[in-house]
């Protein structure tokens, strides 16, 4: 695939825009085994964790093979397990020290570790089912097939949430969920809408979508959600939003904070995906 240029992304992040994640079994049970392997310390590096039913859609296996797989890498002490209450599996697998530096070797580039002797601490319980819904939705993209099981992605590659915060610490810049690269070289950002959040808080977002959009860090950006009334809701409660910042005027500039230029570009590059809802509530509320 043609690498592309973005104007708006520092080199590291274009690097992992191109990073292979795609996982194809091989014709061989110990080929599609070293496959499985590499692929899932991939995820796992790039996203933090990664949990069995994440591995059990990925491969198309069982729960108990999914586990059984799994728990082959912690005795191998590649991964190590987390148990918690926050996701349907109980539980989610972190790198150990090798782990990160297999991960290393796979995606060529640095994998920060923390040490821990509580593998839980090395999650944010806060946020871990956000982050594996977040995690299956970025892979979601690129193995999708069409109605008659051609290869159709609807992204090539993706930046996760974490290593776009590395690079964009600043709290002046949105901190999407990630981003993915389209097979017509768009660059989108994903965001995954997990709850209602109040209108102040939309507004405050939106200026920085408008920025970002206007610096081309990213050309659109993806609402998806496991409830399509949430998805619902923020695009009702962002239109709420827009309203007001384009019809109240700043003191200092004499100007509204949204003019009517930048309202049209946001009503043109917010996108609410419904297409994921069903499956994600399937897969991660049953």
């Amino acid at each position: 695939m043609k690498q592309l240029e973005f104007t708006g992304l520092p080199t590291a992040l274009q690097h992992q825009l191109y990073i292979d994640m795609r996982y194809q079994p091989a014709a061989s049970n110990n080929e599609t085994g070293k496959r499985r392997l590499h692929c899932t310390i991939k995820y796992a590096a790039r996203l933090g964790m990664i949990s069995p039913i994440f591995i059990s859609w990925l491969y198309g296996i069982n729960r108990s093979l999914a586990l059984e797989h799994l728990n082959k890498l912690v005795k191998a002490d590649l991964l190590n397990v987390a148990p918690t209450v926050r996701v349907p599996d109980g539980r989610v697998y972190v790198l150990t020290l090798a782990g990160a530096k297999l991960a290393e070797e796979l995606l060529l580039q640095h994998v920060p570790f923390r040490s821990s002797t509580n593998p839980q601490l090395q999650v944010n319980q806060n946020t871990l089912m956000h982050d594996v819904i977040l995690q299956y939705v970025l892979a979601r993209g690129i193995h999708n097939v069409d109605g008659d099981g051609n290869y159709r992605p609807q992204w090539t590659g993706f930046i996760s949430e974490k290593e776009f915060k590395r690079l964009y610490p600043s709290s002046t810049i949105r901190n999407v969920d990630g981003l993915v690269i389209e097979p017509d070289g768009a660059c989108c950002a994903i965001e995954i809408e997990h709850s209602y959040k109040p209108i102040q808080i939309r507004k405050n977002i939106l200026l920085k979508y408008r920025d970002a959009l206007q610096d081309s860090l990213y050309d659109k950006v993806f609402f998806i959600s496991q409830s399509l009334q949430i998805l619902q809701y923020s695009k009702r409660i962002n239109g709420l939003a827009m309203d007001t910042l384009t019809s109240i005027v700043d003191r200092k500039t004499g100007r509204s904070p949204l003019s009517d230029n930048d309202r049209k570009l946001l009503e043109d590059r917010l996108i609410y995906r419904t297409k994921f809802c069903e499956e994600i509530s399937t897969l991660f509320y049953p």
